[in-house]
């Protein structure tokens, strides 16, 4: 049992360890802030129901105030470019006049549900990525199928990813692809095995 707790202790610290990473890339956030947030996600308070689940929380209260997320810049600008925006991006396609004061306060609200989210699959594609590690397997990033096409996330799918400063998923805000254990080809297992026969005393 005490085992079993290390282990899941030492997970939640790399997939969190992750989240952390990330937040660090969020300008106007102060220390408080980004502790507020893993606080927020470690509690599985997440996506659309986490903030907008009625009271006021200061996580709300984060995508009330505006922050900037160099990150979202960047990806914006390149399905901007392309026409074509991720599902999760709905309602970000355009940046509201600060005139539009309705408009702005839901962009940021919207804004910080796909953060949320962003920070969410941070979190279990890390875990996955030490899981498999920790039992000796290898994973590989694998595109989800649906009807819209990315051609930033083709260029990874089947790629494998052997550590965590590899590319891996979300590759991107909104980005629906996932980390799955790679199938060692029977010709390579056998080699492995054989290979452990010549290596074993006899």
């Amino acid at each position: 049992m005490r085992d079993n707790g290390h282990r899941s202790s030492g997970l939640v610290s790399k997939s969190f360890g992750a989240v952390a990473r990330a937040l660090d890339s969020i300008q106007d956030f102060s220390g408080d802030d980004r502790a507020e947030v893993v606080e927020f996600l470690k509690a599985g308070r997440t996506r659309e129901a986490a903030v907008r689940g009625g009271a006021s929380t200061a996580v709300t209260a984060l995508g009330d105030r505006g922050f900037r997320w160099p990150e979202f810049d960047r990806w914006h600008a390149i399905f901007a470019a392309s026409g074509t925006f991720p599902a999760r991006w709905t309602g970000l396609h355009e940046v509201p006049s600060s005139q539009m004061l309705a408009a702005s306060a839901a962009y940021r609200l919207r804004k910080m549900e796909l953060l949320l989210e962003w920070l969410d699959t941070l979190r279990r594609g890390a875990a996955a990525l030490h899981h498999y590690t920790r039992q000796g397997m290898r994973a590989r990033i694998v595109q989800q199928g649906d009807r819209l096409r990315c051609p930033v996330c083709e260029l990874f799918n089947g790629r494998e990813v052997r550590r965590a400063s590899d590319t891996m998923p979300p590759i991107h805000p909104g980005c629906r692809c996932v980390l799955v254990a790679l199938t060692v080809p029977l010709a390579e297992q056998m080699g492995a095995r054989a290979r452990r026969r010549l290596r074993s005393p006899s």
